[in-house]
């Protein structure tokens, strides 16, 4: 049987955009850092946009004149010092939630966050922090099936 010249170009075009959608997500999708992994490769993260999960320590939150608001946000291992620059959540003093800092380390070691979230600790129990969303996981599989199908199709027609 003859490979027709449309269907290389399906099944080419078909395994770039899987192989771009995977690509683009896991470039652009940044998965929880915990704080003890910042603290032991700082060289690794400098310069780069991370989602930092921690706690802030107690009695390490201090609120500046300019608006800004520092901490150091910890976990079992390790801290490093954080900076907020605008309405921090309601919530960020409670003890015992977890925060996400969305922000950037600088070379001097500390994280110009951008963004912070408090997690509620009921609502987030038990989900996974890191790796790829079931979604995306789905996507993928069906895409790998459509191509499966195709290469079937395209090779055992009688």
């Amino acid at each position: 049987m003859k490979i027709q010249s449309k269907h290389v170009i399906i099944i080419v075009l078909l395994a770039l955009s899987v192989g771009l959608a995977y690509d683009s997500v896991s470039n652009y999708m940044n998965p929880y850092i915990p704080v003890s992994d910042i603290s032991a490769n700082q060289a690794k993260y400098t310069g780069k946009s991370l989602q930092i999960i921690g706690a802030v320590e107690p009695g390490s939150l201090i609120r500046t004149d300019d608006g800004s608001i520092s901490f150091t946000l910890v976990d079992e291992q390790g801290s490093i010092k954080v900076t907020y620059r605008g309405v921090p959540p309601q919530n960020l003093e409670q003890e015992g939630n977890q925060v996400v800092v969305l922000g950037t380390l600088g070379a001097d070691g500390e994280i110009e966050s951008s963004q912070l979230l408090v997690k509620c600790p009921s609502k987030y129990e038990g989900e996974d922090q890191q790796g790829y969303s079931h979604v995306f996981i789905a996507v993928i599989g069906v895409a790998l099936l459509g191509v499966g199908y195709l290469v079937i199709t395209m090779f055992y027609k009688k």
